[in-house]
């Protein structure tokens, strides 16, 4: 299992480190080009763009790989997702062009209203859980990889191109969106044939009964409200601290997240690779296999992100006046801690998979609620007082409490099944 966990994670880390190669260059030029002020201002925008997507694209995906598996109607689970993905993209897009106004007054960006209202139809566009599913369960992790590195490339090119002209805000704020669509366009299109097929093909031999559709409705919902839960940590914490601190921290925020998140690019594919193997792995009850897999990626994962922060940390004064600007040297060491807490958690990852592939559902949610419920009033509380300072406690804590609740649960359950599995033998 582990040679085929690198081998498919080696696939997906490729395109996602390239692609945040590209970001993290894009990110400096672009705030070479607008100074942090007005770098700030386009972090603000498209957070408020990306919050709403995030909370209206459901993440349906777990469902329908965990589904594909037990069910042989895979067209009617296919049929209930794309229902499910397209009321929660029209709620979202008309929520967003109503609330735009407001937002934008909220942090004296009133003159960027209409921007964001036509900004709001990429909330429309990014409905991925079918896409996304489909091509895990096909296990083309080549296609997912390929996705972010077309939406770095062309964000990569804008960037360039408003540098050279000297665009403003609003250039940078349009072309990030819409080079983020054209890379869920471009999955889209990879997972249309065989979505098409399925549902060509379907039999009424082996239609999924009501109950079991109530069930897979059920389990996305679930999925639906934890991701709601999380979104705290991808996007929301940057309103928070333009909203607590000013509008340039949201900027120099965005740096310091950017800065950090290369080490993720490392981590992040065992997610997508990770969940529905654990979840063949479970369903054979090979639980020692579960936990060793699990414990050796930990190990693998710690040592390369604590070395890419050690040298990030060491060559700082050069690699930040050279690529973002001297107004970041103020920030030195909230990067550096940042970058610290970042990579132990980044480490961590394997935990939340196999968390949520042995069923702990509604654990999961009630966790993440509580965790970024922390994570929220940290911020609020410690950052009107102490700043950045007070933002990276927060998010410490939240990490810890995370880990915390999470960890001993995973090692208990896999301890108990694998000794009654034992005593069934003999």
């Amino acid at each position: 299992m582990l040679s085929k966990l690198i081998r498919q994670t080696g696939t997906l880390i490729s395109g996602n480190l390239s692609a945040s190669v590209l970001n993290f260059f894009s990110v400096a030029i672009s705030l070479k080009a607008l100074g942090v002020e007005s770098f700030g201002e386009v972090t603000l925008l498209q957070a408020y763009i990306l919050v709403l997507s995030l909370c209206f694209n459901p993440q349906a995906w777990q469902g329908v790989i965990r589904y594909f598996y037990l069910e042989k109607d895979k067209a009617s689970l296919i049929v209930l997702t794309l229902k499910y993905d397209l009321i929660c993209a029209l709620i979202g897009t008309l929520i967003a062009i109503c609330f735009a106004q407001a937002y934008a007054e909220s942090f004296n960006l009133q003159h960027h209203t209409k921007l964001l209202q036509w900004c709001s139809v990429y909330i429309l566009l990014n409905q991925t859980s079918v896409a996304i599913g489909v091509l895990r369960y096909q296990e083309r992790y080549n296609v997912l990889a390929m996705q972010a590195i077309v939406s770095a490339v062309l964000f990569f090119l804008c960037a360039l191109l408003g540098y050279w002209k000297n665009f403003g805000v609003g250039f940078f704020v349009t072309a990030y969106l819409l080079t983020l669509g054209v890379g869920v366009i471009y999955i889209q299109c990879h997972s249309s044939r065989y979505v098409a097929s399925l549902i060509k093909s379907q039999s009424d031999c082996n239609l999924l009964s009501n109950d079991k559709k109530k069930e897979f409705n059920r389990f996305n919902l679930t999925v639906h409200m934890t991701s709601l839960a999380d979104i705290p940590v991808k996007q929301l914490d940057t309103i928070l601290v333009g909203a607590v601190v000013s509008v340039g921290a949201a900027g120099a925020y965005r740096v310091i997240k950017q800065i950090a998140t290369i080490s993720t690019r490392l981590t992040s594919p065992l997610n997508q690779v990770l969940y529905p193997e654990i979840n063949v792995y479970l369903a054979e009850k090979a639980y020692d296999k579960v936990k060793k897999i699990m414990s050796k990626i930990v190990l693998l994962l710690l040592l390369p992100s604590l070395a890419f922060v050690a040298v990030a940390s060491m060559t700082f004064d050069y690699w930040v006046v050279t690529l973002f600007s001297a107004e970041l040297l103020v920030y030195k060491w909230h990067i550096v801690v940042f970058m610290i807490v970042h990579a132990v958690s980044a480490a961590l990852t394997p935990i939340h998979p196999v968390f949520l592939a042995l069923g702990y559902v509604k654990s999961l949610l009630l966790i993440t609620l509580f965790s970024n419920l922390v994570l929220c009033l940290g911020i609020l509380v410690l950052g009107a007082k102490i700043e950045l300072w007070g933002v990276l406690f927060a998010i410490f804590a939240q990490y810890l409490l995370t880990i915390a609740c999470k960890l001993p649960v995973i090692l208990s359950r896999l301890r108990k099944e694998k000794n009654e599995g034992s005593t069934l033998h003999t």
